[in-house]
């Protein structure tokens, strides 16, 4: 799977509404049929989704809405090829060699030609090849270790400059979403080097690429790395440097109130698909659920897509004029124990292990579900497979039989004395505390702030004390080590496992934890085996055997717990036909192109 980190700051207002005049929405009624305004939740942070720190859904977003592509999924999590954008081909399978072939005629918004020298940026940011210590170049890329890595030599590009092909060291399954394009090499180059013609940028670039210029890659790598993540902090308006917001996708992006609103226009220039109806997309963060549902009774938003509680559900299904889409997002509630938090430094690993499994054993799963989940889903149920397979897929109840999980869905009392037995081991009991310290985003998401008090009351039965510390800003503080335990989302965004060995295995050095191992948990058994998903072709069963030896090591090494499956909703006003919700991120937008009133 290819996953993204998700924050839902959602805070349930005691009393009233929250004013959307502050917002930068379109006023009620306006006449424009042409203008859809989406509500979420969160803020924005980056025009850099693939930064590891802003690797969020709402980033994502926009970059779907900015972006094009070789392909895309559909709501029913089928991969479709967009030949409107180019076509791709296996030439030969041993060495695995791909041709991408980008259509004639494609130009960024700028009207700089789409070409395949822009497929570099995704090699160059996600292959490690580039990355230079000593030089202090790093692109701090939250693909690292996904594939790319096994391509080391540059491709062949055709003449005309439209067709790459590829060769990859060792076989890759998943190699048909590695290829497409992000920010535009040419104005990337231009960020560091600002008197360039696009021409001499694009070139600049290719030569330092194919010469490992380091001193070049490193002021593009400083760009790439922090010149886009200014949203949540600074508008976008005429001063905003114009090489920030060349796109390539149907939409470009016009202006933004930091922490409120974003508006996208249609992009004059967009060849590769159909031409949406909808010609202005206006982005609107609205933190409160009620204030959201109340904003799309008003004819504010036309669509909403909140945290759900069932108070909101009920009151969106008596609204008149809304359509509810409720829908099983691919999206899934997790805990981690960071294995290098300070609570666990000195101690032996069999000391850390069993102090882990008890606080593990004391992780409320089932009264989480019943009293924040199940007001929504009557139907939720724990979630015990991290892999995931989640509750409706078969291979659940087979992988949790075997996978080590059984001891955290025991009655509360059996976990309990189990809990307690371990901590008296190493001399801990309630009047003699084991100290940590948890980390949650979110401090006004109030299903996560439930979850945490939760999480704290039963702890404290057996001698832990935990220390709730949630974070505006949690996204960016994973893997700084400085909490012991700490539970977010992961949201999919493809169908593969190939992003499991990101989240959990080893980086190429044999020595460091990938890009997006949050818990430095380094178990080679793990890595070696979540390697198969992308080194060889593997059928139902084979995948299953492979995630069968991840988790039976993840349970072994009580490094975190499955806690639910997201139930999520969206909301629409009745007039704004085709709305079609995905499970796979990005939920809501994948279909714009269908949109109409």
């Amino acid at each position: 799977m290819k996953f993204s980190r998700i924050i839902r700051a959602v805070a349930i207002a005691a009393v009233g509404v929250l004013g959307t005049s502050g917002l930068a929405v379109a006023p009620a009624g306006a006449a424009d049929r042409t203008l859809v305004r989406i509500a979420e939740s969160n803020v924005r942070t980056s025009l850099n989704s693939s930064h590891s720190d802003h690797n969020l859904v709402e980033n994502g977003t926009v970059a779907y809405l900015t972006g094009d592509g070789f392909n895309y999924y559909n709501n029913k999590s089928q991969l479709v090829k967009k030949t409107g954008f180019g076509t791709y081909r296996i030439v030969k399978q041993k060495p695995l060699t791909i041709e991408t072939k980008i259509n004639k005629g494609l130009v960024w918004s700028d009207g700089t030609q789409i070409d395949a020298y822009d497929l570099l940026e995704g090699w160059v940011t996600d292959s490690g090849h580039f990355d230079n210590e000593a030089r202090g170049v790093y692109w701090d890329s939250v693909g690292k270790g996904g594939g790319m890595q096994k391509i080391t030599k540059f491709p062949v590009i055709s003449a005309d400059s439209l067709t790459a092909t590829w060769t990859f060291d060792e076989f890759d399954s998943s190699w048909e979403l590695f290829f497409g394009i992000g920010r535009p090499v040419h104005a990337l180059t231009q960020l560091a080097y600002p008197t360039l013609s696009d021409g001499q940028a694009k070139a600049r670039f290719v030569n330092a690429v194919k010469k490992k210029d380091w001193t070049v890659l490193k002021a593009l790598a400083d760009q790439w790395n922090t010149a886009y993540n200014f949203i949540d902090t600074k508008p976008i308006d005429a001063t905003t440097n114009p090489n920030l917001l060349i796109t390539a996708g149907a939409y470009t992006i016009k202006s933004s109130v930091p922490g409120k609103s974003m508006t996208l226009v249609a992009n004059p220039l967009y060849k590769s698909g159909p031409k949406p109806t909808i010609k202005t997309i206006q982005l609107v963060t609205i933190p409160d659920s009620t204030a959201m549902g109340q904003a799309l009774a008003n004819g504010e938003v036309d669509i909403i897509a909140p945290q759900a509680t069932a108070a909101l559900v009920n009151s969106l299904k008596a609204q008149p004029n809304t359509t509810v889409y409720g829908f099983g997002a691919a999206t899934y509630e997790h805990l981690d124990v960071d294995l290098k938090g300070p609570a666990w430094a000195g101690m032996s690993a069999a000391k850390a292990n069993d102090l882990r499994r008890a606080l593990l054993l004391t992780i409320p799963r089932q009264e989480i579900v019943d009293k924040l989940v199940k007001t929504i889903n009557p139907a939720a149920k724990v979630l015990n497979s991290i892999t995931p397979y989640f509750n409706a897929d078969p291979n659940h109840a087979k992988m949790s039989a075997t996978s080590g999980v059984k001891p955290y869905t025991d009655a509360e009392a059996t976990r309990l004395a189990a809990a307690k037995a371990l901590l008296a081991k190493h001399g801990y009991s309630t009047t003699n505390p084991l100290k940590l310290t948890l980390h949650w985003g979110g401090p006004t998401n109030e299903r996560r702030k439930n979850t945490a008090a939760l999480i704290v009351a039963a702890a404290a039965k057996v001698g832990i004390e935990v220390n709730s510390k949630p974070s505006a800003v949690w996204s960016q503080e994973l893997g700084n080590n400085k909490s012991d335990l700490q539970f977010f989302a992961w949201s999919q965004t493809s169908t593969v496992f190939t992003g499991l060995r990101t989240i959990y295995g080893i980086a190429d050095d044999g020595t460091t934890p990938r890009n997006s191992n949050y818990i430095d948990w380094l178990n080679p058994t793990v890595d070696k085996a979540l390697a198969r998903h992308s080194d060889e072709i593997l059928d139902a069963d084979g995948a299953f055997k492979v995630n069968q030896t991840f988790e039976k090591e993840y349970f072994k090494d009580a490094v975190g717990l499955p806690l639910f499956q997201w139930a999520s909703i969206a909301a629409a006003t009745k007039t704004l036909k085709n709305v079609k919700p995905s499970a796979l991120s990005p939920q809501i937008v994948w279909n714009y192109w269908e949109w109409k009133y």
